[in-house]
């Protein structure tokens, strides 16, 4: 659920109605741990009328619209969970690990953690006990088959843990813009809301708590907001110069006063002694007199390994600023704000950019998030020979007058499908995302495809790992 920025209020009046309600999720994962979801909307505030209820214990639902607050979790129909958030279940990432450089199949500089042998001692089970990964779970993934990455080569296949597994079991995994990446040993989900929560998983089946990047909203957060947010949105994870970096977006509901700041680790192992979330503060930061909004960030690298940071939500749509692979900060040599992709202040979101073949591609999400079963999110794509565009759809048409290639809408029970992450692991590419489940109220569920390309380059999605 990227934060959806509100433009003019007299060019978003339709969008502000719906928006201006927050949703708050709170669902148990497998294991039984309660994941409250995270609220967010159309720049700010997340939300349906008829939102998922929350009845598990973690976090303080908020006030929405008219709606009464709620403690413990929100209530179902509307209230919202504007703080009440902190599970690791409504994850927002938009684009966490990127993809590496497209002509550099031993990349990974996009998510995979090529030197985090020292994470593999701790491993969290799965709730069945089961401590494999999907490489050689093959009899643990409830009856979907396995493929074996060994057959991939050497240099395009980093120590991953993604593969094509199937289940045909339904998997409630509560959230909403996800972001997912694999250290070598496991899976971290990064959530939207509250103080950033994560989860862990060995399978991508069963998944367990794993605590909070932060204990609190950063102070300067607030300090740059002039007011609290309730919460931090749009968590974005990569790895890159030795550390773990996660890029999230904090802001006011329906405005564009916002900022993205940035936190790192030296490993996602919580059982080790070097594992410590280091505030680094802002990165990058929009006022209310811009055309752009700081939220919904996604790194990506570009061929040379340097890395690129996505940014935006309505107002003139996505935008990017080149990053310093030193620092995780913006980079001072070229100060160019890009723009990637824009509706001329329609709904536009959440940015996530993997590499192929000499293509980067651009995933984004058109429409309205937020609203339960009333959702109309859809996830789009376009492409580009260079990093900062100008990206197209098939016939050549630019992103930036609103064209893109349709890869998923709202289908069945699964509506408003979107805010997701574009995921490279080696040769294996996948699309991480969320969507409203029409047959559970509308609640925000996890989904996993994998990602395929044509014989002219194109992407589409494969079916979901699990329905």
């Amino acid at each position: 659920m990227k934060t959806v920025a509100l433009v003019p209020v007299v060019r978003r009046a339709s969008r502000l109605g719906c928006v201006l309600v927050a949703m708050a999720i709170s669902c148990s994962t497998e294991d039984g741990a309660t994941d409250p979801g995270a609220s967010r909307g159309g720049g700010g505030a997340s939300a349906s009328g008829g939102a998922s209820g929350a009845v598990g214990s973690g976090g303080n639902g908020a006030t929405g619209v008219g709606g009464a607050s709620a403690a413990g979790g929100a209530t179902s129909g509307g209230s919202a969970g504007n703080s009440g958030s902190s599970g690791s279940s409504g994850s927002s990432g938009n684009g966490a690990t990127g993809g590496a450089p497209p002509r550099d199949a031993a990349g990974g500089t996009g998510g995979s953690a090529r030197d985090a042998s020292g994470d593999q001692g701790g491993a969290l089970a799965d709730a069945t006990g089961d401590m494999g990964n999907l490489r050689d779970a093959s009899g643990e993934t409830g009856g979907g088959d396995v493929r074996d990455a060994s057959a991939e080569s050497a240099t395009d296949a980093p120590p991953g843990g993604f593969s094509d597994a199937r289940s045909t079991t339904h998997l409630d995994i509560p959230a909403h813009d996800p972001a997912i990446i694999w250290d070598g040993a496991r899976y971290s989900l990064f959530a939207t809301g509250g103080n950033l929560g994560i989860r862990n998983s060995a399978n991508l089946l069963q998944w367990r708590d794993a605590g909070s990047v932060f204990s609190a909203v950063p102070a300067w957060v607030t300090a740059a907001l002039g007011a609290d947010p309730g919460g931090l949105w749009a968590p974005d994870i990569s790895y890159f110069n030795g550390k773990y970096h996660l890029y999230y977006a904090g802001s006011t509901f329906g405005s564009n006063r916002s900022v993205i700041g940035l936190a790192t680790n030296v490993t996602l192992d919580r059982a080790s002694t070097s594992y410590a979330w280091v505030d680094e503060g802002l990165v990058f930061e929009s006022m209310t007199s811009n055309n752009y909004n700081a939220i919904d960030p996604g790194v990506t690298f570009d061929e040379s390994g340097t890395p690129w940071l996505a940014f935006g939500s309505f107002w003139d749509g996505i935008k990017m600023r080149k990053l310093d692979a030193s620092t995780g900060k913006l980079a001072a040599g070229d100060t160019t704000l890009y723009s990637l992709a824009s509706r001329g202040g329609g709904a536009i979101e959440a940015p996530s950019i993997i590499a192929r073949g000499g293509y980067y591609y651009l995933f984004v999400s058109f429409d309205a998030c937020c609203k339960g079963v009333s959702s109309t999110y859809r996830t789009m794509v376009g492409r580009a020979t260079t990093i900062t565009g100008p990206y197209v759809d098939k016939a050549g048409a630019q992103m930036m007058k609103g064209a893109a290639e349709e890869l998923l809408k709202s289908t069945g029970r699964y509506i408003g499908p979107g805010g997701g992450t574009a995921y490279r692991d080696g040769a294996l590419y996948f699309y991480v995302y969320h969507y409203y489940d029409g047959q559970d109220g509308g609640r925000s569920k996890l989904s996993i495809r994998p990602i395929s390309f044509s014989s002219d380059g194109w992407p589409t999605l494969d079916e979901p790992l699990f329905p």
